[in-house]
């Protein structure tokens, strides 16, 4: 939190110059609206996690479409993809058991990591639902993931080499901890140079 408290202090304080331009004021207000976003998402994501911790959180199952689960994970990432030139293909079949809300969440982290991850191209989501589970693939084309940090990817706090300075090491952390919480594994993996996340969700047991 320090950072953004930080940022939010300064531009404060700029903003009660009486010589500030309208410009200024308007680009400063601007960044400090996204500060104070920043900090909404990091306190929601703190408190959802330690409600995950102490057994809080009570998931409610129920047969999702699993094209309606990515549709709702993308959809508020689509301006964001549109002004970095993103494309987003998706392949979807069959349905999954799990919680709405909770599995939107941890999706729309995973969809949120690729696109910071990467200029312009194309972030491909291919599903499918079989006997044992639902399966969800998420490929970007990225630089991938450094190998060194492939295996604390989903570490709390854990900040890869490539990770931009605005990273706190949260969001996948909480999509793993969603996902097992519903019986489910997430993994990551380096494809044709770019990464690749697969999300499952067993029917039975694991």
């Amino acid at each position: 939190m320090r950072t953004p408290l930080t940022a939010v202090n300064l531009l404060l304080a700029g903003l009660s110059d009486p010589d500030l331009t309208e410009e200024t004021r308007q680009n400063s207000l601007r960044t400090l609206r996204r500060q104070v976003q920043r900090m909404d998402w990091l306190v929601n994501s703190l408190l959802k996690l330690a409600k995950l911790d102490v057994g809080m959180v009570q998931f409610r199952r129920e047969r999702v479409a699993l094209s309606e689960l990515i549709a709702r994970a993308a959809e508020p990432l689509s301006i964001l993809m549109e002004v970095k030139g993103q494309q987003l293909s998706v392949q979807a079949s069959g349905s999954a058991d799990c919680d709405l809300a909770w599995t939107v969440e941890a999706l729309g982290n995973i969809l949120k990591n690729c696109t910071e991850h990467m200029r312009e191209g194309t972030i491909t989501v291919t599903a499918e639902e079989n006997a044992v589970a639902a399966c969800i693939r998420i490929r970007d084309e990225g630089g991938g993931i450094d190998p060194e940090d492939l295996p604390h990817l989903f570490e709390r706090y854990y900040k890869g080499r490539n990770a931009s300075q605005e990273s706190v090491g949260i969001g996948l952390a909480l999509s793993r901890s969603i996902v097992a919480a519903q019986n489910g594994t997430l993994t990551a993996a380096n494809v044709n140079g770019g990464a690749e996340f697969t999300l499952k969700l067993y029917k039975g047991t694991v």
